[in-house]
């Protein structure tokens, strides 16, 4: 069974998330890796088994990187290392592989040198301000979200110069900063502030989202316009149907706290899966929250066969399914290195040589609404595909908001004015449809659906982020693409796959967030879970669909054949925490909300500064660190305190360090006290606004924002892609379309 990287030989010196997390999906395609651990590493932990259950596992010799090279390095396709010098130093080595590496921060810009980590890049990222309650401290999240997201950019990047390289070329080093990486995946924060200078706040209720208690746990529910009713009926309050705030959507939008109050108190008498069971029933967006260990017997996941078993050095151990599904093989370990090498076959190119994006030339046919999916093709079409997306009039894209400004909420809109055509106007939408095309079709008129299959007959990919079976009903389903497009790239994604008990549960987010175990464990403490501010599942469903597309290229390249990828965002969430996951399971002892605490690192967590709402974040991982923060706040009692050079010695005394942190950070700018601590060899960092991330001085120095007109917004400023091509980053060059504006064009 053919997969796209047989013969790709990988070798994986990394001892980073990151890295490890792109070398497993390269494996996870037909590449042979063989990943060096460290002496030091358990290969039995649930981190290295997650990242490493599919490569060729030996330990790095005793010569180090330097022998390792030597013994491994000739002969391969892409090198896998940890930081700009093992790159160098490896390009020697190995002048015609690639070098992948996913160092914290570019090496350039202020923040060139800084120390990085997860607390760290996701306070600079925006996602940690929005993270939690008003008037509490923010919120990091749980994992290494931000490592998963530059593995997966770094990846991305891989796969793209794979696809366009030609044989004998000379390699290159491919570089994708953590720090970026995790500012891409908040890209809204920054457009709202650009649009109408506002600020998303931790706790706002600006969206129709609640969590809510239930008899047996807790549901994360998005209620519809139109769905109301259906939605008082699944949690026994039907007879509430008539009374406000119930009886219209904008009374409802008007009194959202009241609203969920009410539905609250009839949902705390049913179980989660009776309400589960409504929500499939009524097609509302309400879903169960999760445990990790809880996934393991999860219905949906056991009827599509998700769970895998894998040998790791000699022992069995359960690991995740894939993290998307191609209908041509079963994504897993090459067991040993192809006789046949890898075969370099240049992707289709721009007629325009002067193109120097990778997949100019490329045309993405786009069925997609909201966040994940359209994210997905914005990454395409930066990267120089030729994006159409597929509109209605009779039915929006979610994200261009109402048709009419009286229900608009300002903030999301130029100086706080929706304006006649608030479609067009939409700070997200514009966003994340940047360098797009737009047709305005009804696919319900025989007209409109035969100008959608004739795009679909001229293109190279459609993907679309509708429930599976709708392409199916409207006649431009896999099947009959590919008798019309026999070299057609499908991707579909869905909430929870294209089978199984939830094949037609509708899913946001915030609520496939819910169902993957994510919202569980992140909160202040125990009593209440409350996941992601931002509902960070739709960007991590948005980079593995862009991955999957790209994947199924180069595999529809290779053999001439229509492909089919399915991309369930649920399960490939689980991804970005599959150690914790692996971890539950395995102990049979679920985590919980910890604040901002983290195991092996004291302090961890966010200190007020000076300002209103304004909080730096601080990381001591190791001894030298805290040395370095008693001397740069004058803590000479404890510098020479032997007890607490050590992680037990801080961590039996973390609530008297905390509260020294907070009397120190008080009388400090967030920005300057973290500039003053990362000199002095300090984990730190401000805790950045949209307004902060806007003006963060290493995006404006790496030109992460680029100016663009709209002709419905005049100038605003948009972020680029953490990737880079000829060591710059990808930057967008046109705006989002107008409803409708290219219909007559195409």
């Amino acid at each position: 069974m053919a997969r796209p990287f047989d013969g790709l030989r990988v070798l994986d010196l990394s001892c980073s998330i990151a890295g490890q997390f792109a070398a497993r999906l390269l494996a996870d395609h037909g590449a042979a890796v063989r990943h060096l651990r460290q002496q030091a590493v358990d290969p039995g932990s649930a981190v290295f088994v997650h990242l490493n259950h599919n490569k060729i596992i030996d330990v790095l010799p005793v010569g180090g990187l330097v022998e390792a090279l030597r013994r491994y390095g000739t002969g391969v396709d892409v090198i896998v290392v940890s930081g700009s010098a093992e790159a160098a130093l490896a390009r020697g080595v190995a002048p015609y592989a690639l070098i992948a590496t996913a160092p914290d921060f570019a090496d350039e810009g202020p923040y060139r040198n800084w120390t990085g980590s997860e607390l760290i890049h996701q306070a600079l990222s925006g996602s940690m301000y929005y993270n939690g309650h008003a008037g509490q401290p923010p919120l990091y999240g749980v994992g290494d979200r931000a490592s998963y997201a530059a593995g997966l950019f770094l990846y991305l990047s891989l796969v793209v110069r794979m696809r366009n390289r030609q044989p004998d070329t000379d390699g290159e080093i491919v570089q994708v900063a953590v720090h970026e990486a995790a500012a891409a995946m908040e890209q809204n924060f920054s457009a709202q502030w650009s649009y109408s200078k506002t600020i998303a706040q931790r706790g706002e209720l600006n969206r129709p989202k609640a969590r809510i208690r239930c008899a047996d746990g807790w549901m994360m529910v998005f209620a519809m316009e139109g769905r109301l009713r259906e939605l008082l009926t699944a949690v026994g309050a039907e007879d509430l149907a008539d009374e406000p705030p119930f009886t219209s959507w904008q009374e409802f939008m008007g009194d959202l706290h009241n609203a969920f109050e009410r539905v609250a108190e009839r949902a705390k008498e049913k179980g989660a899966e009776d309400l589960l069971e409504a929500a499939v029933r009524y097609r509302l967006v309400m879903s169960p929250v999760r445990t990790p260990g809880e996934l393991r017997d999860d219905s949906q996941l056991l009827a599509r066969d998700f769970w895998r078993e894998a040998e790791v050095e000699g022992r069995n151990q359960l690991v995740l399914g894939p993290m998307w599904r191609p209908l041509d093989y079963t994504p897993g370990p090459a067991n040993r290195a192809s006789e046949v090498a890898f075969r370099w076959v240049g992707g289709k190119t721009a007629t325009d040589e002067a193109s120097d994006r990778p997949l100019a030339g490329l045309r993405v046919i786009d069925f997609t609404t909201a966040w994940s999916g359209p994210l997905a093709t914005r990454i395409l079409a930066m990267l120089g595909a030729e994006v159409i997306k597929v509109e209605s009039a009779e039915r929006l894209d979610a994200w261009r908001g109402p048709a009419q400004g009286s229900t608009a909420q300002s903030v999301f809109y130029p100086d706080g004015r929706p304006g006649e055509q608030p479609y067009n106007r939409h700070a997200w939408f514009n966003a994340q449809n940047l360098e797009k095309k737009s047709v305005a079709l009804n696919l319900k008129d025989p007209a409109g659906l035969a100008a959608a299959r004739e795009l679909c007959r001229d293109g190279d990919v459609v993907l679309t982020n509708f429930t599976p079976g709708t392409m199916q009903r409207l006649g431009l389903g896999f099947d009959e693409l590919r008798a019309c497009n026999p070299t057609i790239t499908m991707v579909e994604m869905s909430g929870f796959g294209a089978d199984g008990p939830l094949r037609e549960h509708r899913a946001f987010g915030q609520t496939m967030e819910a169902m993957a175990g994510i919202t569980a464990v992140i909160g202040y403490d125990a009593s209440e879970p409350l996941g992601s501010g931002s509902a960070y599942v739709d960007p991590m469903g948005g980079l593995a669909g862009a991955a999957a597309a790209l994947t199924a290229l180069c595999h529809q390249e290779r053999t001439g054949a229509a492909q089919y990828v399915e991309v369930a965002q649920r399960e490939a969430a689980m991804h970005w925490i599959g150690e914790i996951i692996l971890s539950a399971i395995a102990t049979g002892t679920d985590p919980y909300p910890l604040g901002n605490a983290r195991s092996g690192v004291v302090p961890h967590g966010a200190f007020r500064c000076r300002g209103q709402d304004e909080w730096i974040a601080i990381a001591v991982h190791t001894s030298a660190q805290w040395s370095a923060l008693c001397s740069e706040l004058g803590w000479s009692d404890w510098a020479g305190d032997p007890a607490l050079t050590n992680l037990p010695g801080r961590l039996a005394r973390s609530s008297e360090i905390e509260e020294r942190l907070i009397a120190a950070a008080a009388q400090h700018h967030k920005a300057e006290l973290a500039k003053r601590l990362q000199r002095a060899g300090v984990p730190a960092a401000p805790v950045l606004s949209g307004q902060d991330l806007f003006n963060d001085p290493q995006l404006r120095h790496r030109g992460w924002f680029t100016p663009l007109d709209h002709p419905a917004v005049g100038v605003r400023e948009y972020a680029g892609l953490p990737v880079e091509i000829e060591r710059r980053l990808v930057r967008p060059t046109s705006a989002a379309p107008l409803l409708g504006q290219h219909t007559g064009c195409l």
